[in-house]
């Protein structure tokens, strides 16, 4: 039966005195220990943490990949099962909560606050890389008219779905929990309905540990984000790629990020959101004007009908025969590469979701980036590969100058590309600051020892969202320069492991939850209670 924790208030919280008296150090200090040297051990021995980690990935994939195919297989079936059935219309915050956001606002927020390197940075280094390094098993040619189609098609798997579903089907769950569950804002709180008020516990506390080290994420993220620019800028305008520059870069992300974080999502965070959201849909449409709307789509719906046809067999497939291991490298790593910044990120998702149901939920925040995704990967990687199969040097100028540079060589293919690559430019800085702002903006939620009931409403200490992106841009820093960042990107796959047993053990304890509300929705409870003083209450009229 659930038990009220007394965390959460209708009105806005006060400030708090100071930030170390609003943080529950329960949360911080062993989070921040874990997180601090893993951290310090990337970045000072880069080669022998790369190298161990490597052998603990390997041992992994060899012995546990079917684990990651069963999460991902029923996240799929448990999303798909929410979309279409009746558990979908459950509201968060139950059925009197009303949202804080426009929906505009809302879908932007989702959109350009979680798709930065996924369409930025891979739009076209992923199907490109993927057109010229086919696995053995697809029986393609490399760089062949025969290889477009499954490459976009694999796109689709490693950007699309279920990649989305993992990343936000942890947060669904959290937010159910604390909307209508009532219980504290900590990824503990989602094991309550397996073991009760032991989710209180140090072992409960073993989830809120594991979400502040997945904040390594945005350290990688960002170290992408600055090699990108880096090399876009010093295209466009001539420049040296030089890591002074590369600085400058750093100190901009992390200033905006601060500026933006401590205003809060329903001010200058939001107003970003619409203003980059509009933005791509520009980039977009042009991309697809400039190249061949009719070929554009044609690759669209072509890749989208094989991807359909063949999901099942794709999502479960684990290169059993021929053991190649691009499964490994591709299909997994990029599962991994979903769950473990899904613990970071559900903190954003919950902050701006209250009001709304699980089936609105589940649309937003999956099928409507999904659609973008799509449609972005087949403007601009499917071009790209045309481009190529008609001559184009874009391949061997990623081989030369770094995958960084892939959007910006097929943008200077195109009718006004040196206008355009400016834009998007502009559009990539605002994508990966939208990114990076959220995360300092919804982090500190998971620190604090009070949340509204609306956490959107929340007020969080400004200096803990300062702190949050200047830790952010303080590791990019790190990592670009000491050489740490190789081992980073294998801490995130190492960690995508612990990452799969905790979500499946969510995905239990989340049906459970919703199966039985009768026991765990507090708001549900509340609900059933006022409908049946209601009825008493006209049968005593009667």
């Amino acid at each position: 039966m659930y038990k009220k924790e007394g965390n959460m208030s209708g009105k806005k919280e006060k400030k708090n005195g100071s930030m170390w008296k609003a943080v529950d150090k329960s949360v911080l200090i062993p989070g921040g220990v874990c997180l601090l040297l893993v951290v310090v051990a990337g970045a000072a021995f880069p080669e022998q943490f790369e190298s161990m980690l490597g052998a603990c990935v390997d041992f992994i994939m060899a012995h546990f990949k079917w684990l990651y195919i069963i999460c991902v297989c029923a996240i799929t079936i448990v999303c798909f099962w929410l979309i279409f059935g009746r558990y979908g219309s459950i509201r968060l915050g139950g059925k009197k909560a009303k949202p804080s956001f426009s929906l505009f606002t809302w879908c932007t927020l989702s959109l350009t606050g979680t798709i930065a390197v996924g369409i930025c940075f891979y739009g076209v280094s992923g199907p490109v890389n993927a057109f010229m390094n086919p696995p053995e098993f697809l029986h393609v040619a490399a760089g062949s008219p025969e290889a477009v189609i499954p490459s976009l098609k694999y796109c689709f798997l490693h950007y699309g779905i279920p990649p989305y579903f993992l990343m936000v089907f942890f947060a669904m769950i959290l937010a159910l929990v604390y909307y209508n569950g009532k219980r504290d804002l900590r990824g503990s709180s989602t094991l309550f309905p397996l073991i009760g008020e032991k989710s209180k516990t140090w072992i409960g506390n073993i989830a809120n540990i594991l979400m502040v080290v997945c904040l390594i994420v945005c350290g990688t993220n960002m170290g992408l984000a600055v090699i990108q620019l880096n090399a876009g800028i010093g295209t466009v305008a001539g420049m040296d790629q030089t890591p002074s520059f590369e600085v400058v870069l750093i100190i901009i992300y992390t200033v905006a990020s601060v500026i933006f974080a401590t205003s809060g999502a329903h001010k200058l965070m939001g107003y970003l959101s619409n203003v980059n959201a509009v933005c791509y849909a520009v980039i977009l449409v042009f991309v697809i004007l400039a190249t061949s709307a009719n070929e554009t789509f044609t690759l669209l719906f072509t890749a989208l009908g094989e991807f359909v046809r063949d999901f099942i067999p794709m999502i479960s497939f684990g290169d059993p025969v021929y053991q190649t291991g691009w499964q490994s490298s591709n299909s997994m790593f990029y599962y991994a590469w979903n769950l473990v910044p899904a613990l970071m990120q559900a903190l954003f998702y919950v902050s701006i979701a209250y009001g709304r149901t699980l089936r609105q939920f589940l649309l937003v925040n999956c099928l409507l980036p999904c659609t973008v995704v799509f449609t972005w990967y087949a403007a601009f990687g499917g071009n790209a590969m045309m481009g190529i199969l008609n001559g184009s040097d874009l391949f061997a100028q990623m081989q030369q100058f770094g995958d960084g540079i892939a959007t910006f060589a097929f943008l200077d293919t195109l009718p006004l590309g040196s206008v355009m690559k400016w834009v998007f430019i502009i559009v990539a800085m605002m994508t990966f600051i939208t990114f990076s702002d959220s995360v300092a903006y919804s982090f500190p939620m998971l620190l604090m020892k009070k949340t509204s009931t609306d956490v959107s409403l929340t007020k969080i200490p400004k200096s803990l969202n300062a702190a949050v992106a200047i830790f952010m841009g303080a590791l990019t820093m790190v990592l670009l320069f000491v050489g740490g960042y190789d081992a980073l990107n294998q801490v995130i796959v190492a960690l995508g492991f612990p990452a799969v047993i905790f979500t499946i053990i969510v995905l239990i304890a989340g049906v459970k939850f919703i199966l039985h509300r009768d026991r765990y929705d507090a708001t549900y409870i509340e609900e059933m209670e006022e409908e049946r003083q209601r009825e008493q209450m006209e049968k005593e009229k009667a």
